[in-house]
């Protein structure tokens, strides 16, 4: 990376210039790749905190919108209205005021919502929430495990370097020639 990353909006300025080189197409493959590697690095916590029902229906929005995307196209409004319903039928923790909100079942979901977000609407910012929402997942999680961490270091960690740099190389992959095939969707995992 030319430009060093030293806070949230840095982070965000970077992001947000990678992002409008890419096709309204690339960014909705980016930002369900960003959120089907947090749903996916996170699995073991989630199973704790999701229905199996709910996490599978994520799971099976994420499946929806890639296999639209392999096909070549963006899913369509009948299809992302269908997505909307079955997103919205997952618990979102927010109904028992009892019950303590888990940040990184938040991020999961919101990531999730926001990638049929994305197919709606040719928004830069959208898929940079996305990314973001990856960097979250980790920053919750080092703060969680790691003694030594502290969020004014956030952008110094080595895991979220080696993300930042993951995340860029997916972009210029997307810039590049690339094939709608299965193995992008698991792609610098």
């Amino acid at each position: 990376m030319n430009n060093p990353i030293n806070d949230m909006g840095d982070h965000y300025e970077f992001m947000t210039k990678q992002l409008r080189s890419l096709r309204h197409f690339e960014r909705c493959l980016f930002a369900v790749w960003c959120a089907d590697r947090l749903l996916i690095s996170h699995a073991d916590h989630l199973i704790k905190k999701f229905s199996q029902s709910d996490l599978q229906t994520l799971q099976g929005v994420l499946d929806d919108i890639w296999d639209s995307l392999f096909n070549g196209m963006i899913p369509e409004k009948d299809q992302l209205n269908a997505l909307d319903m079955d997103f919205m039928e997952v618990d979102d923790g927010w109904t028992d005021p009892m019950r303590e909100i888990d940040p990184i079942r938040s991020i999961v979901q919101q990531s999730i919502g926001m990638c049929i977000l994305c197919c709606r609407r040719n928004d830069v910012g959208v898929s940079q929430n996305v990314a973001q929402s990856v960097i979250d997942g980790l920053d919750c999680k080092l703060e969680k495990n790691d003694p030594g961490y502290t969020p004014e270091t956030l952008f110094e960690h080595p895991q979220i370097q080696q993300e930042l740099e993951t995340q860029l190389a997916m972009i210029k992959n997307l810039k590049g020639e690339y094939e709608l095939v299965p193995n992008l969707r698991t792609m610098f995992r």
